[in-house]
């Protein structure tokens, strides 16, 4: 993962809407809160140690840093620890920050429970710190971690293989003979990155063969790993750009797409979706597309092939009483579902979030029947009108200010082609009304489709997707909803009086700051050949 430094954003902070809205003088007092409280914090718990502003820890964001694994690391001795499979490492750039990065150093040193053995060696013209510290806990855990200052390059590792490898890469002013930007699949995702990346992100997925130990392979979970294919990935990469007015997130997974995988489990990409009438209403909604049998078959030959022949056993024997309770076979009542789920959060007059769900199914009286038998000791009525069949469920759950039992009820509606459920018998009546045509539509501005910020960034998308979702951010009333939250804090100090929550942030929050910046979002993601 890199950090590109604040330069690289140039005069991003002039036309980006989420830098301005953090650079908004209405949002000076949350930063002066937190500035407060990471002072009070040195005080307590480090008072002989010179107070770190946090104006100056925000500054370390001015230059380029990057964090990361190397699995498999290749140790010059034999590890007393079996499983530790990877070397974790951070580079930063110190220039200008190199007397901050000591202070910031001595901060972490002094917050430090337990006192480490503290020792140096020199390697390529550096002088490398060994950190070890044990934990005080029941397995006595040792971690050490070795740090150095190469040229202008703060460098830190878990594994001393990969600090001296570090050492020797920045020291040396000639090209590493091996970058990871050298790779095949890094360059096979970097069009995914894009080049105006302020932060991106690569993994290379290790060949498990080459990367679990050769005592460990016959192990459950390297049994499991083998048996859900993950050789079939091959990499991943993505990056969040601020360059534009839009603040932007985009990568891939890239790998074997052929049938056996994990990749099986992405639904296949439509241009529309059976839920979107359903659930596009509110300003904010999700829809996916999954393939919940192949999940299931997936995870369900893994996890057979990690166990033992008696465990097996108990897993077939938990199958035969489901398909004894359900009335057919997981397999089979799983197939019932298409795959698409969607979802979408309205809010009342008094800010209190309004949730409602919509499964795209098929064979209405096996679904009916499915979750009469699955859920038969929530179902509190039952009525029918047309081809709609309506289940009122009621949980009991114990009242945390009373200690009363109560019930919270939850209403499902089962058409033909869905199931929708939601708190509000109302709200779930009305959108099968909608769906069926026996009341008005709801008023297309009222829909995020109709948003005109939306349908400008749903163009930057393909037009087949397994997943689309979107927000009328101008619409939400985060005045109301942060008071709700506030009013709800203050009732949670009576119950917790050890460690109250504390609502003084979400107080500093102005009305109208959010809505002043930020106008809509949209999101997707879909399954190709690659």
């Amino acid at each position: 993962m890199q950090w590109r430094g604040r330069s690289f954003l140039g005069n991003a902070d002039k036309k980006n809407h989420m830098l301005q809205l953090l650079e908004d003088p209405d949002f000076d007092p949350v930063r002066q809160t937190l500035a407060k409280r990471f002072l009070d914090w040195q005080q307590k718990t480090n008072p002989a140690v010179p107070a770190l502003q946090f104006s100056d820890l925000i500054s370390l964001l001015d230059n380029p840093a990057a964090f990361g694994f190397i699995a498999n690391p290749q140790p010059s001795a034999k590890t007393a620890y079996a499983s530790h499979l990877a070397s974790a490492f951070f580079v930063y750039n110190v220039t200008g920050k190199a007397t901050l990065i000591q202070k910031l150093k001595a901060l972490a040193q002094a917050s430090s429970k337990t006192k480490p053995q503290i020792s140096t060696y020199t390697f390529g013209g550096s002088t490398i710190e060994v950190r070890t510290e044990t934990a005080n806990d029941a397995a006595a855990t040792t971690s050490t971690t070795y740090s150095t200052l190469a040229g202008n390059f703060f460098l830190v590792a878990t594994q001393k293989d990969c600090i001296q490898d570090l050492v020797t890469r920045f020291s040396s002013p000639t090209k590493p003979a091996s970058s990871v930007i050298d790779s095949p699949e890094y360059s096979a995702v970097r069009p995914y990155i894009g080049q105006d990346a302020a932060l991106e992100y690569f993994i290379h997925f290790p060949d498990p063969d080459k990367w679990i130990p050769a005592d460990q392979k016959d192990q459950p979970v390297a049994r499991f790993i083998r048996s859900i294919h993950w050789e079939k990935i091959h990499a991943a990469g993505g990056a969040i750009s601020f360059s534009g007015e839009a603040t932007r997130a985009h990568g891939a997974i890239l790998g074997d797409t052929s049938a056996g995988s994990l990749f099986d489990i992405a639904g296949a990409s439509a241009a529309t979706f059976q839920t979107q009438a359903i659930v596009d209403a509110g300003p904010y909604f999700s829809i996916s597309k999954f393939n919940f049998s192949a999940l299931y078959q997936i995870v369900r030959e893994a996890a057979v092939a990690a166990m033992t022949p008696q465990q097996s056993a108990g897993l077939l024997g938990a199958e035969a009483m489901a398909q004894g309770s359900l009335g057919m076979s997981v397999s089979d009542a799983l197939q019932l579902f298409t795959g698409e789920f969607g979802s979408r959060i309205s809010f009342a007059e008094d800010g209190e979030s309004q949730q409602m769900y919509a499964v795209a199914i098929q064979k209405q009286p096996d679904v009916l029947r499915l979750l009469r038998a699955a859920l038969a000791k929530f179902i509190a009525a039952e009525d029918t009108s047309g081809d709609t069949t309506y289940l009122d469920l009621a949980f009991p759950y114990r009242d945390p200010e009373s200690g009363q039992q109560r019930r919270s009820f939850y209403y499902l509606a089962v058409t033909p082609q869905f199931i929708i459920t939601g708190p509000r018998k109302a709200k779930v009546r009305d959108a099968v009304a909608r769906i069926s045509g026996k009341t008005a539509s709801m008023p297309s501005q009222d829909s995020v489709l109709s948003n005109p910020e939306f349908v400008r960034l749903r163009q930057l998308l393909p037009e087949k997707l397994s997943g689309l979702g979107g927000a009328d951010i101008a619409k939400i009333p985060w005045d109301k909803i942060i008071a709700r939250f506030v009013e709800q804090m203050e009732s949670a100090k009576q119950s917790n009086r050890n460690n109250p929550p504390t609502a003084e942030m979400l107080r500093l929050i102005k009305p109208g700051l959010i809505n002043r910046h930020l106008k809509a979002s949209a999101n997707g993601w879909w399954k190709d050949s690659g």
